[in-house]
């Protein structure tokens, strides 16, 4: 296949997938995700380049006709297959927690001999110099069955978990939405590879030429769009990373918020601090810690409240039991403080805020307030 997209276009696609990919090995951690997505987004290109006709020029020109034009053409298809390999693999860690390594060792390999056979019953279209898209036979039945099947393999995985948790319910509304994008996504997924298997059999035996020769041009046009979406998707990651360095996630900007009413409770209950271990904690993770630690010394302080604490004056009467037992003050009886429970860490983390916002600036005995003293 040869694409109709112009080149400047794709050239651009690629060099933008190229930087992410470059990104993503800087600020990605390295997990066994990251690396499929990164294999993936690295055949995707390479599928890209080959579906060029610069490229495929220039690769039988400089290969002194070792790499023909149509066998570059079918190389591009098959490339793009063995980019999908490593996707369905994603997808199928997702659908299944128990998927192994080895399970995803298979799967490649199987999706390289897949390839391998396309190549080997492309053959006879190279030899004819046509696309083996138009060429009737059981060849190209063979062909774009096995294309087909891996084509439509991930995004069945995905629309199978997608659903699934949206009949689940209890999800929040964004991810209600991203479940929502994903099966739209799967089934235009799937339909685009049923349209590539019915057109490789009609091709087979010579029907419905039209619609044949419509999915062909669609299929000159379409990939280097949906690498551009691949690349987005690929993309969101460095792009959180950035946020997040940036101190500007939703993560950090809670840790900010908790952060003096925070610093004077474990200053006080110095006890609930968790061990941390010596590599890099994410804002969210920072955030959980917080608010454990933030919950366990309003449990511990709850001897040092004033009895009759209400909901106003929550955080002031806080600040007061953090001074009283920061002084070594003899406890008193249990006094719960009114703080609603969350459900959740969001949830949790806009309790403690409202609840932060009350903080006195300082827990100095001059600015907190008289039953301190």
């Amino acid at each position: 296949m040869t694409s109709s997209v112009p080149a400047p276009i794709t050239f651009c696609v690629v060099a933008a997938g190229v930087v992410v990919l470059v990104a993503r090995r800087a600020a990605v951690r390295e997990t066994v995700t990251a690396r499929l997505v990164n294999v993936a987004l690295v055949l995707a290109i390479l599928s890209a380049l080959a579906r060029e006709s610069s490229v495929q020029t220039a690769l039988d020109a400089g290969s002194v006709g070792s790499l023909p034009v149509p066998f570059t053409q079918q190389l591009g298809t098959v490339l793009m297959l063995w980019a999908g390999a490593p996707l369905t693999a994603v997808a199928a860690r997702w659908r299944s927690p128990s998927w192994s390594t080895r399970q995803t060792g298979f799967l490649l390999a199987a999706a390289v001999a897949s390839g391998l056979v396309m190549l080997v019953v492309g053959t006879s279209a190279r030899s004819s110099g046509t696309y083996i898209d138009l060429l009737p036979g059981w060849a190209t039945a063979v062909y774009f069955g096995l294309f087909s099947a891996w084509a439509g393999a991930m995004p069945l995985i995905v629309l199978i978990v997608s659903v699934g948790e949206l009949r689940h319910g209890q999800l929040s509304v964004p991810v209600m939405a991203s479940f929502g994008l994903f099966v739209l996504l799967a089934v235009w997924g799937l339909e685009e590879a049923a349209s590539i298997l019915a057109m490789g059999l009609l091709s087979a035996v010579s029907r419905s030429r039209d619609f044949v020769e419509l999915r062909v041009e669609l299929n000159e046009a379409s990939y280097s769009y949906l690498l551009i979406l691949a690349t987005v998707c690929a993309a969101l990651p460095v792009v959180e990373r950035a946020v997040e360095t940036l101190g500007i996630d939703y993560w950090s900007r809670s840790c900010r918020r908790l952060r003096p009413m925070w610093a004077d409770l474990v200053a006080s209950c110095p006890e609930v601090v968790l061990g941390q271990s010596g590599r890099r904690t994410s804002p969210k993770a920072r955030a959980h810690r917080m608010c454990i630690e933030v919950r366990d010394s309003i449990s511990l302080l709850g001897r040092h409240l004033d009895a009759d604490v209400s909901a106003d004056g929550a955080a002031v009467a806080l600040a007061d039991a953090a001074h009283r037992r920061r002084c070594g003050c003899p406890a008193r009886a249990f006094t719960r403080l009114p703080v609603a429970s969350s459900g959740d860490l969001k949830s949790e983390l806009g309790i403690l805020a409202e609840l932060s916002k009350d903080w006195p600036s300082s827990t100095n005995p001059t600015r907190v307030s008289e039953h301190a003293r």
